[in-house]
């Protein structure tokens, strides 16, 4: 006999004021908490990173890999935590990136590269600074653009002067000017005027460090006080530099800089082209940093531009655009609405099975539950995105489950016993083990989705982390708080009249008649012949794995995620003229703009428009119309605007995209090949883009070190040496004459200012200029360039890439993943032929993962691990309450067939399977033993009570069948829904939402068919044990 008095539940069941002030005190908490947590599209895909950046002015990529990586890869080799070192040495500059392992201490290790970054003495002296960074959450929030009648100095006044005014905005502290070119004040002079006055750049360059400064003189110490000294020479305009003095002469005559020189008191040095709807234009990117709201920026910023618009000068518009909580409020509003819809759906189902004074209390649990996760989310890093609310809409079902399973035992121990708090007491506590671990069951099954590594890592933790919140205070809802609630209820008189008594009282009578007269038999008969029925089951799995296999199944690991946006970025090779570069960027954003205006009014697509070009890169990107009223999908926009474009010369890549890749590496497929051979690492490489392109569906395939820019190398002559001119002294002259002499740098407001002295453009534009400069000896002496230097033309690499400091190329491309699964192609390039005639042709060369393909393969691996881990897990929390070893490998032989509904559903939705799919079918693997549990646990206590195996086996299918199928619909029909739902937005957790909702589906025939069968199965097998082994 269950005693009433004692335990939690009957405490709390007596003592109702103790369990409505617990529910008051998670309602409240997490309504606070609801207000206040940060809000954003998706979470931050980003992985734990070091940076370090080196500027090396005028030095060509084989300078930079010699002078500056080489001892930057040294200094950093042996840090405890870098999990990947890669190098980058370009013209000018070079980075090296760290990728550091899960778990460690970012700051420390940040502190640590510092160090060993400051230790290095043998840098090259012209390098810069080295800048060190952390990867920070930085997300882009909205754009504002200002466009118009302007030239480029006052637009760029007129834009830095909105970003000041943004950052005193409350919740703005990131804003920074886009698409404008940094201020520079060029200081230029004829070499025909250098001879003629006796001076060298270096002479003209020091002149003014010596005249533009400011310098601290002491203090005069008087009776009175001290008074301070000071010079102040600092020019900071063209018209103070014009006045620094070059030389004075003996007769008191003085040579200005402004007599000789132009001053140019304007941009730095490069084509610059800048469009937003065919305008002029210069932008103020807004971002969230770290645990900003996105939603609360956007509005401060759209309230400001509004009060803008009223005192913009004549001519000049500001417009703001690329807002990023656009797309994720009416993300959000679709997604809540399929919450709502799925908790009417669930509540339906509650009425047709239990009272409605049961049902309400049951379904209380939910905004309990959900209330209580939100008051824990910000303490695991959670936030409020598409994903968590995926998330809260994939629990809906399952969240009342144990809510379900304690008022259905209650239920049928009032209409037992009546209604009396012993009888409710008693209801609860008959269940509450079995559901207790059932519950935790469920949450050992959504366990391995806190462990995901890499970037993909913060999806399935966004998912998880909310279920698992949601699921641990549905167990304190229903032990804690429901008995109370349903101890509270006060008998309803009964009305048969009522429409909605005739509808459950006919219900009630239907499913009853289905137990006793279609379960029941086909139960007894499928017990009867149950290896022939387990046989049938076993050929079933068989035939889903072989879907698993086939082609009517398609496989994407990492699908896209949806944008409000589409975008291309262009690489010119190195070299190439950016009038050219110009115009490609115009062809690139016609090409755009003739594609809206083919589709019909209701397919268009575009809002607004943007092209840049900075030096050899050029970027047009195109803002969507919203989710409601946008009719094509972004990658068919982004198929047909590449059909548009074409091919396009001299191009060294271009990545076209209208999504967000889930996995955060870039492009989807990534190789890379290490060798010390130069000339065979080159052929390797051509050999594997040739593989690729084989490939239907493979586009954009980058290799890290195509393209090639050309090299003078300069070797000084014997005779140069006999007038005492060194290597060192010709490579300063020539680099002060073609690049420049960097005299200083000027800080005017926010922006540092570089102060450069060189020739005119038109004095360093061709090899003939090298040829016809002089160079000027220690003595002062003038002598051809031609006579001390001879010049080698070469080829270099534009950019060489290195990996733990070897050479490297890296191979990366998109793939079209409607018509390719990028996996299939690693697979078969890795577990071909392909690798051994490679090594064949190219002995010195070795072939790695990288990238998406990388991570998709650690991701597999973890997820073997991870999964045998919840399997154990569940095993465990199955073992306990059973008290057996046997009864939870019966219970678990129903998670494969799970998986069949899940490769059903997939076929009849007509979606890839992709990683979440899977993470589906492993939280399916909690969820579907729930049941199983509860109906296993039955005929133990028939058992026990004496009564055959066979009947009671029978008699707790009857006895379960109600709650099976109530928890199982309330499950499917929380996420109908979002199987329903056709938005753009909803497709990326479509896979996961098809796995769980139809696993749970099928997984209900086998828990009402197959478990019985399989508790027979055990229960022969230990009769045939005693039978054999009676002594045992």
């Amino acid at each position: 006999m269950i005693d009433t008095n004692t335990g939690l539940i009957a405490w709390f069941a007596r003592n109702h004021v103790a369990a409505n002030l617990l529910m008051v005190v998670i309602v409240m908490t997490g309504l606070f908490a609801a207000t206040t947590i940060r809000t954003q599209m998706f979470p931050d895909l980003e992985i734990d990173r070091v940076t370090i950046s080196v500027p090396f002015p005028g030095a060509s990529p084989g300078e930079v890999e010699s002078g500056v990586v080489t001892r930057l890869e040294e200094a950093l080799r042996d840090i405890e935590g870098i999990a990947e070192m890669r190098s980058f040495s370009s013209e000018g500059s070079g980075r090296v990136v760290l990728d550091l392992e899960v778990g460690y201490d970012v700051p420390a290790i940040l502190d640590e590269v510092k160090l060993a970054v400051d230790r290095i003495s043998s840098f090259p002296e012209s390098i810069e600074k080295p800048v060190i960074s952390k990867s920070q959450r930085q997300i882009p929030a909205i754009n504002v653009q200002i466009y118009g009648d302007l030239d480029e100095v006052s637009m760029k006044d007129y834009a830095e002067q909105i970003r000041d005014e943004i950052l005193a905005l409350p919740s703005v502290t990131k804003a920074e000017v886009r698409g404008a070119r940094p201020f520079e004040i060029s200081i230029e002079m004829e070499e025909v005027q250098l001879r003629q006055y006796g001076l060298t750049l270096r002479n003209v360059a020091d002149a003014i460090r010596q005249s533009s400064l400011d310098l601290p003189a002491g203090s005069i110490r008087s009776d009175s006080g001290d008074i301070l000294l000071r010079t102040e020479g600092q020019a900071y305009f063209k018209q103070d530099f014009e006045k620094i003095v070059l030389v004075t002469r003996s007769d008191g005559t003085r040579l200005m800089l402004g007599d000789i020189a132009t001053i140019n008191d304007g941009f730095e040095e490069v084509e610059f082209y800048s469009l937003f709807n065919g305008q002029p234009t210069i932008g103020v990117q807004v971002s969230a940093v770290g645990d900003q709201n996105q939603i609360n920026i956007s509005k401060e910023v759209e309230e400001y531009i509004e009060e803008l618009r009223i005192s913009l000068p004549d001519g000049v518009q500001v417009e703001s655009w690329m807002n990023a909580t656009t797309l994720l409020e009416e993300t959000r509003s679709m997604m809540l609405g399929n919450m709502a819809m799925g908790v009417l759906l669930v509540l339906v189902v509650l009425g047709l099975f239990l009272r409605l004074q049961l049902a309400f209390w049951v379904m209380l649990g939910m905004p309990i539950a959900f209330l209580g996760a939100f008051a824990l989310m910000p303490l695991v890093g959670g936030s409020l995105n598409v994903l968590s609310i995926f998330g809260f809409i994939l629990v809906l079902g399952i969240v009342v489950d144990d809510a379900i399973i304690i008022g259905e035992s209650v239920q049928t121990a009032t209409e037992n016993d009546g209604l009396n708090l012993d009888s409710v007491i008693r209801g609860a506590r008959k269940v509450a083990m079995p559901a207790t671990f059932g519950v935790l069951t469920t949450v050992a099954a959504f366990v391995p989705f806190l462990t995901v590594p890499g970037s993909f890592g913060p999806i399935p933790f966004a998912i998880g982390s909310v279920v698992i919140l949601c699921l641990l205070f549905s167990i304190v809802e229903s032990k804690l708080i429901l008995p109370a609630h349903l101890a509270s209820m006060k008998p309803i008189p009964y009305d048969a009249n009522r429409a909605i008594r005739k509808f459950q009282a006919y219900f009630a009578t239907r499913l009853k008649h289905v137990i006793e007269n279609i379960y029941e038999p086909f139960l007894t008969r499928c017990l009867e012949v149950r290896y022939t029925t387990i046989s049938v089951f076993l050929a079933m799995l068989i035939l889903a794995l072989g879907l698993v296999l086939s082609p009517y199944i398609r496989t994407v690991f990492f699908p896209n995620m949806s944008s409000d946006f589409v975008r291309v970025q262009v690489e010119m090779i190195e070299g190439t003229a950016s009038a050219q570069t110009v115009r490609i960027a115009e062809h690139i954003h016609q090409a755009l703009l003739d594609l809206d205006k083919s589709k019909p009014e209701k397919e268009k697509f575009l809002r607004n428009v943007a092209s840049y070009t900075w030096g050899s890169n050029a970027s047009v990107m195109g803002e969507l119309k919203t989710v409601d009223s946008l009719n094509i999908e972004p990658e068919t926009i982004v198929a047909e605007w590449r059909e548009r474009i074409g091919d396009v010369a001299g191009v060294k890549t271009m990545n076209m995209a209208g999504w967000q890749k889930s996995h955060g590496q870039g492009k989807d497929l990534g190789f890379r090949l290490v060798s010390g051979n130069r000339e065979q690492l080159a052929g390797a490489a051509q050999m594997l883009e040739e593989q690729l392109k084989a490939y239907v569906g493979v586009y954009e395939i980058e290799n890290s070190e195509k393209g090639s820019i050309p090299e003078l190398n300069l070797r000084i002559k014997p005779s140069a040496e006999a007038l005492g001119l060194t290597l060192a002294d010709l490579a300063s002259q020539v680099r002060a004459a073609f690049y420049g002499v960097e005299v200083q740098r000027v800080q005017r407001g926010r922006e540092e200012v570089k102060v450069m002295v060189r020739y005119p453009q038109e004095e360093r534009e061709s090899i003939g200029n090298l040829e016809s400069m002089y160079i000027r000896t220690a003595s002062g002496d003038e002598v051809p360039f031609t006579a001390v230097a001879e010049v080698d033309q070469r080829e270099t690499p534009s950019v060489i890439y290195r990996a733990w400091g070897k050479r490297s190329v890296y191979i990366s491309a998109d793939v079209d993943k409607a018509t390719m699964d990028p996996g299939r192609i690693v697979r078969e390039i890795s577990g071909s032929d392909f690798v051994a005639r490679l090594k064949a042709q190219y002995p010195s060369v070795n072939i790695e993962l990288g990238g998406a393909s990388l991570e998709e393969q650690e991701l597999i691996q973890r997820m073997i691990f991870t999964a045998a881990l919840a399997l154990f897990g569940i095993y465990a929390l199955m073992a306990i309450p059973l008290k057996s070893y046997t009864q939870p490998l019966i219970i678990m032989g129903v998670i494969p067939f799970g998986m069949i509904g899940a490769l059903i559903g997939h076929i009849l939705v007509g979606i890839p399977f992709s990683a979440l799919s899977v993470y589906g079918i492993i939280a399916l693997a909690g969820v579907v033993v729930n049941d199983s549990i509860i109906l296993v646990d039955y005929v133990n206590k028939a058992n026990v009570d004496g009564r055959p195996i066979f009947e009671a086996v029978i008699e707790s299918g009857k006895q379960r069948f109600r709650a099976i199928m109530l928890t199982s619909l309330t499950t499917f029909f929380g996420l109908l829904p979002i199987l329903l739902e056709t938005s753009l937005s909803a497709e990326f957790v479509t896979p996961m939402a098809v796995s769980l909702g139809f696993g749970i589906l099928f997984a209900t025939v086998i828990t009402l068919i197959l478990i019985p069968c399989l508790y027979l199965v055990l229960n022969d097998l230990k009769l045939a044990r005693h039978q054999f082994s009676p002594d045992f």
